[in-house]
């Protein structure tokens, strides 16, 4: 199952999605931050929980479909295009919202956009063979699925991480969820306090918890 994942055609794409966070909220290219439709701005954390709210949203329907799939409502074939959709669209958005934008996105982003939804789409692809030999109870298939909502985290953060960079940002700092159990990795990240960008990976990246990580790089600034 191919399909055209160029810088060309994501753009293509992603002229047809909306380039604002939400309609209250935009992005200011000036500043390099969120902005509310009345003109304040948006705090980091609060981006990264308007981010989560869309994965939260992804996952419920990822899980709907698969569910769909389990009780023989959806063909196998229908369901792996239904997913790919969604995901395509989620890891879009996330890329929008970390690198600022289309104005954000040249080549090298959409190609990264591309190689990630790639690597997504193999993943799957081994998955819907799990499914079909039955290797997976629907417990263990919905709780896999949801995985893949998760990996969405991973546009935002590469996205948010260049982005930051292009902003002359030269120190970050990981941050542990008060609410969420990490790795061993991840402690001994957030432990390393303020480092130099680049120093540490972003989050989901070179841990245990993958994309289940639940750590942010909020605190970041300059010399």
């Amino acid at each position: 199952m191919s399909e055209e994942l160029s810088p060309v055609s994501l753009l293509a794409e992603a002229v047809l999605l909306s380039t604002r966070l939400d309609e209250d909220w935009s992005y200011d290219p000036r500043t390099g931050r969120y902005r509310a439709a009345n003109g304040r701005f948006l705090s980091g954390k609060t981006v990264e929980a308007i981010v989560d709210g869309r994965i939260n949203s992804l996952k419920t329907k990822l899980r709907t479909l698969t569910a769909s799939l389990i009780d023989n409502s959806l063909s196998i074939e229908q369901w792996q295009v239904q997913t790919r959709a969604l995901l395509k669209t989620a890891h879009i958005q996330a890329a929008l919202v970390g690198n600022g934008g289309q104005q954000g996105m040249d080549a090298a982003a959409w190609g990264r956009v591309g190689w990630r939804l790639r690597e997504e789409y193999r993943y799957l692809e081994g998955f819907a063979k799990d499914l079909l030999e039955q290797r997976v109870s629907a417990p263990m298939a919905l709780a896999r699925i949801s995985l893949y909502g998760d990996s969405v985290r991973g546009s935002y953060w590469t996205g948010t991480t260049i982005r930051q960079e292009k902003q002359g940002y030269t120190l970050m700092r990981r941050i542990l969820d008060p609410q969420a159990q990490h790795c061993e990795d991840c402690i001994r990240y957030a432990a390393a306090g303020m480092v130099s960008v680049g120093v540490l990976p972003m989050p989901g990246q070179r841990c245990a918890c993958r994309a289940r990580c639940r750590c942010t790089c909020r605190d970041c600034g300059s010399n």
